[in-house]
């Protein structure tokens, strides 16, 4: 039987691994983390997950209704109860004095990001409202939340300091309950008890964020969390990104910061607890025509890596989709790493959705190049939204080839990228709408990276 902690108790996991998190929870009347959405759309359903990584733990809001069973094995998951104690804490007394908790139901989704902040490493000061960033308060408490998670920010400082210091901290500063402290030999048992071997054959699981959206529950999950496959990698002229290196790890990730400035880029893509959980191989073989990853990526001309259990191959990303939701894939076939040159390129993001962050994408683009001499060279764009697949727009790249910069020649990059998309009229727009966004974002792949460069729209 699996087991993993709740709170300060240990559990046997009695359900399929591929249920929801959620609904396992409330199942065992643990009633603080709420229902709503269902998609991981409103954290309401926030909890900590706490996992033994190297030689410290991690923790890390998740959204556990779209967090399968099978991905909290020997690890420790948090709600509200679990930081509960005799008074209100310093995080809960914040938001009462602000008057930040109306009907309280989206409360304790807030508390439990706010605490993720506390414990996680990676964020500092100014990143206070990046924890909450996918909180929704359906009372419209935003001001008064803002408020009582900067009064926190400036009240409280772990910046800088380490696992086991930071913890002693926040239990001082009655952050969190003293359990805390057992938690590591807690996990450490738990590895060693937790040896039983999951499905080798079923559905391929890398994050869910999009499966549990889909299905009630995953039959025969396979999680290739248990495999090594993630971390970000310099090696022969190339970045690696493992296929379970989490969307968040590839956002901060200093390899990929030191040449383009994806830590900006990607906070337009989901909230933390999503980028926490979401994978760079769940998004690519996810083949969403308009995966912001993918679109991304495209057009930093990045290879994968298949391997199955006797051989791997390697492919262009722009070769790995074939049709809507079809793959060059052989069978048993999994995607080990992506990879880039680490070579410095000219680049741009955009992307054009109902909200400007945390939206999925009506059209996104991004293109990269080298300059030489005003000359374009090694040009790569792509798009999405506008075809069954994600886009490499072959012809408009060959026609920049060895063109110098002008409006002239941008005019005719934008007719030509028109004639190979195929857009449809869907819930995010017309056809003809998002033909326009498409010339749009073109041209803004231009003007931010030669801002006197002087294009009539």
């Amino acid at each position: 039987m699996m087991k993993f902690i709740l709170n300060q108790e240990i559990m046997e996991i009695d359900a399929p691994l591929g249920s929801s998190t959620l609904d396992f929870i409330r199942n065992k009347g643990v009633k603080g983390v709420k229902e709503a959405c269902h998609e991981g759309e409103c954290l309401s359903c926030a909890v900590l997950l706490g996992e033994i990584r190297g030689n410290t733990i991690v923790y890390n809001t998740i959204a556990s209704c779209i967090l399968p069973l099978g991905e909290i094995i020997g690890k420790h998951v948090v709600t509200i109860e679990g930081l509960n104690q005799e008074a209100l804490n310093p995080i809960q007394h914040a938001l009462v004095d602000e008057g930040a908790s109306q009907c309280g139901f989206c409360t304790p989704g807030f508390v439990i990001s706010l605490t993720g902040f506390f414990l996680d490493e990676k964020l500092e000061k100014k990143d206070i409202l990046t924890a909450i960033e996918g909180n929704l308060c359906r009372c419209g408490a935003y001001a008064a939340i803002t408020r009582a998670a900067e009064m926190l920010a400036n009240k409280i400082s772990v910046e800088g300091k380490k696992f086991e210091e930071r913890i002693q901290i926040l239990i001082g500063a009655g952050i969190l309950p003293p359990y805390f402290v057992n938690i590591p030999s807690q996990l450490i048992k738990l590895e060693e008890s937790n040896k039983t071997k999951l499905h080798e054959e079923g559905t391929y699981v890398a994050g869910a964020t999009d499966l549990l959206v889909q299905h009630e529950s995953l039959s025969d999950p396979v999680f290739l969390s248990e495999k090594e496959l993630t971390g970000i990698w310099v090696d022969n002229g190339y970045i690696h990104i493992g296929a379970m290196t989490s969307m968040e790890d590839i956002r901060i990730s200093e390899e990929l910061n030191a040449i383009y400035n994806i830590k900006d880029h990607l906070t337009l893509v989901s909230a933390l607890p999503i980028r926490h959980q979401a994978t760079i191989g769940g998004n690519l073989v996810n083949a969403s025509p308009i995966g912001d990853l993918i679109i991304y990526f495209l057009a930093l001309d990045a290879e994968i890596s298949l391997i199955n259990d006797k051989d791997g191959r390697i492919i262009k990303l722009r070769d790995f989709y074939k049709d809507y939701k079809k793959m060059d894939m052989k069978e048993g076939e999994i995607i080990e790493w992506l990879r880039i040159s680490n070579k410095e390129k000219l680049f741009n993001f955009e992307k054009v959705s109902k909200r400007k962050h945390m939206d999925i994408a009506s059209v996104n683009s991004a293109i990269s190049f080298d300059l030489n001499n005003n000359k374009i060279q090694n040009v790569h764009l792509s798009a999405g939204g506008l075809a069954p697949v994600p886009k490499y727009m072959e012809n408009t790249s060959s026609f920049l080839e060895n063109k110098e910069i002008s409006a002239d020649v941008i005019k005719e990059a934008v007719s030509i990228a028109d004639s190979e998309v195929t857009p449809i009229d869907d819930v995010r727009g017309t056809a003809k709408y998002k033909r326009l966004l498409l010339r749009q974002l073109i041209y803004a792949h231009f003007i931010t990276l030669f801002p006197d460069l002087e294009v009539s729209l």
